[in-house]
């Protein structure tokens, strides 16, 4: 019998800006009592998630994967913004945004999911979409009247990094939360 491993590809987040974030977690902990916060350690950005595949496929996807790499550049990342899926006002997933970097990081996903094709991976059905979740609300709460001081947020000082790599991530589910490990990173050019 295979064994199925559940993953994804992502930037992962240097630990400086971790620390931020964990930062401005604890900030909106005092208004948001009833979250799941993500531990600052897991917090990444996705490219691509892939859900439970085939460990017999993890080589190929590894390919795949490699070969879109290669045709991309490291470039510069800065994050920013916070805001909430699917809006503020019935928010069930608070993240930051990407301010800078944007247009490379969707470039660099749009070349995964076409290479995963080849590799049986559909591509999203959505506008990808670049953020970092940083927290899942688990009860009903209008954000609005926060938005003037989420502005605080825009600009977040020490929150610029190089992306020169991405990773494929092991992603196991624990009634603690998630546990992830790198299985593979690739090298941007």
């Amino acid at each position: 019998m295979n064994q199925s491993i559940r993953c994804f590809v992502a930037i992962e987040i240097p630990e400086p800006i971790q620390n931020q974030l964990a930062r401005i977690q604890g900030t909106l902990r005092k208004q948001i009592q009833k979250a799941s916060w993500v531990k600052p350690g897991n917090i990444h950005l996705t490219l691509k998630f892939l859900g439970d595949v085939d460990a017999d496929n993890l080589e190929s996807i590894g390919e795949a994967i490699e070969s879109a790499t290669n045709r991309h550049r490291s470039f510069s990342l800065r994050i920013g913004g916070l805001g909430a899926f699917p809006n503020l006002a019935r928010p069930r997933v608070m993240w930051v945004g990407v301010k800078a970097g944007k247009e490379c990081a969707s470039a660099l996903t749009q070349d995964i999911n076409l290479a995963l094709r080849g590799c049986g991976i559909a591509p999203e059905g959505k506008r990808f979409n670049p953020h970092l979740t940083i927290a899942r609300l688990k009860e009903r709460i209008d954000l609005r009247p926060y938005t003037n001081q989420y502005c605080q947020y825009d600009r977040i000082h020490g929150a610029e990094m190089t992306v020169d790599a991405i990773s494929l991530i092991q992603s196991q589910l624990h009634p603690k939360g998630a546990i992830y490990s790198t299985l593979q990173p690739y090298s941007l050019t």
